[in-house]
């Protein structure tokens, strides 16, 4: 029997072969990507409990603050690796066993309480020399970095960490200071969190022109910039020859425990690491943290596979429509009305569009994962050619116009409400016949390797064998069923599709009742 692993249409996943899933082999099964981080310095000054109530408010201003509320995880790099694996760059999906999903809009929105409405964070990709870089340090942080402190127009994170930890915010500070404070912070959160540099260790000083008036922050769309960064370090992570992977990947993985129930840990408690929410000032108090601080937990992690890929890449194979949540928000809950408009745009949460940030331009696509939006999923249209967004990079371009370089894009995200995919409103979340037998065709839903492993130890992944007898014979049976006409089909043509019918149903009965290793020995003589 010829096995395809999948695609069987190429016309969807034609990138298959540079794909990380096709290094997957019996003798290749736990490689794992490098993670990444660099926002340790902001989660110890977090924990620091340093920030005064005039810099918290200020933070809430920018519309930063509820990242800092939903406090610092431990990132699990296998699980992390094993969902790079069923991303597809082609499409900016995740390809499961029960249909395409993704990250939205609305997924940022809410866990972090970022905006999505508002300008795109693009624009010339300035560079300066070291004297005016300083000077404006000085300006707009309130401190001079020395030429240590700089790594070409970035700032390495330290200086800002030291900096904050030996100034002093109170009561008696000037208003400027608590702005050039605030600063520092956002600059922080912004290179540690939400746009962290390749590197790990700086931030981009471009984003300082987006902070530099207080009560225009909130105009731009943080949301959009944060998961076009995610989307790129995806895609990027999902190509043959990648080692590591960097960006908001705290996203992902609240994205994942939030809608994977075969993934999702035990909460024991609140972090008691957390510093508490302080007044602000008088009897005002700060909002109520997003979505997100719902995970700010001690977690128990007996009851879900960790620290193996080919574990958790096996519970993915295996994942029916009872273990994945697809309406995960309530709208009506305090955490959600809570965030200002900007967040809870749910218009434009099924916008798409392209996300921007800078040279980074990635397609939104909710019209493929319509069930998330608690819609009926359709076959999408083919999805727009992002391959040569995909090819544009920064290096070489100093003091490049990335707006004019993407004009086109740029007008597209203007264009953003009237491209709203629609879909009628369901109940039931399970695939439509027609969508089903289209996916099923393009999509590859197994990533374990098909052939079983010869191991006389560890995990074995998937009962690979298993699952491909059935899903043949079940195809089989309904390609058989598809092209019979009963009024044009003589009587022994009848009968016979019937034999054909039983012998199939005891042989996968057979094989359900069959151990493991009965399975192994039956495979020489199957077909």
């Amino acid at each position: 029997m010829v096995l395809q692993a999948g695609p069987i249409d190429t016309s969807v996943l034609y990138q298959q072969q540079t794909h990380i899933s096709s290094l997957i082999r019996p003798d290749n099964l736990d490689n794992t990507l490098r993670v990444r981080r660099s926002d340790n310095l902001i989660w110890e000054l977090w924990k620091s409990d340093v920030l005064h109530n005039r810099v918290r408010s200020c933070l809430q201003e920018m519309g930063f603050y509820g990242i800092l509320c939903c406090g610092d995880y431990i990132y699990d790099n296998h699980l992390i690796t094993a969902l790079v694996e069923r991303w597809r760059r082609e499409t900016h999906t995740f390809h499961l066993q029960v249909g395409e999903a993704t990250i939205t809009l609305q997924d940022v929105a809410l866990i972090w309480g970022l905006n999505v409405d508002g300008d795109p964070i693009i624009g010339t990709d300035v560079s300066f020399k070291l004297p005016v870089w300083q000077s404006y340090c000085a300006e707009w942080l309130g401190f001079a970095p020395i030429q240590t402190d700089f790594r070409a127009n970035s700032l390495k994170l330290t200086s800002l960490h030291s900096h904050c930890t030996q100034t002093v915010i109170d009561d008696n500070s000037t208003d400027i200071e608590v702005t050039q404070y605030s600063r520092c912070v956002a600059l922080m959160i912004i290179g540690g969190c939400m746009l962290p540099d390749s590197e790990g260790c700086a931030v981009k000083l471009l984003y300082l022109h987006f902070l530099q008036d207080i009560r225009r922050v909130r105009s731009y769309s943080w949301a959009s910039a944060v998961l076009a960064y995610l989307y790129h370090e995806l895609c990027a992570a999902s190509t043959i020859g990648k080692q590591e992977i960097a960006g908001p990947l705290y996203l992902l993985q609240i994205w994942a425990w939030s809608r994977m129930t075969p993934l999702c840990p035990d909460s024991l408690g609140c972090n008691l690491l957390a510093p508490p929410e302080n007044p602000v000032g008088g009897d005002d108090i700060l909002p109520i943290p997003p979505y997100g601080a719902r995970w700010k937990h001690v977690f128990s992690w007996t009851h879900i596979p960790t620290h193996s890929v080919r574990i958790i890449r096996d519970v993915l194979d295996k994942m029916g429509d009872g273990q994945f949540k697809w309406h995960v928000y309530d709208l009506e809950a305090t955490d959600v009305l809570s965030l200002p408009m900007e967040c809870r745009h749910t218009t434009l949460w099924r916008s798409v569009c392209p996300l921007i940030c800078f040279h980074i331009v990635e397609m939104h696509r909710p019209n493929r994962v319509l069930r998330q939006f608690g819609m009926s999923q359709n076959i999408p249209v083919p999805a727009l050619d992002g391959d040569k967004l995909h090819e544009c990079s920064r290096r070489g371009r100093k003091n490049y116009d990335w707006a004019k370089h993407h004009i086109q894009m740029v007008d597209a995200w203007e264009n953003r409400r009237n491209l709203i995919a629609q879909g009628e409103l369901v109940e039931d979340f399970s695939m439509r016949y027609d969508y089903e037998t289209w996916y099923d065709s393009i999509t590859r839903r197994f990533i374990s390797p098909i052939e079983p492993e010869q191991m006389d130890h560890g995990y074995q992944s998937g009962y690979a064998y298993f699952k491909r007898v059935v899903r043949d014979e079940a195809l089989n049976l309904r390609n058989m069923f598809r092209g019979l006409s009963v009024d044009d089909q003589p009587r022994e043509a009848l009968v016979e599709a019937v034999k054909n019918t039983i012998q199939i149903g005891d042989f996968l009965y057979e094989m359900a009742i069959r151990t493991p290793q009965q399975h192994h020995h039956r495979e020489k003589g199957y077909k």
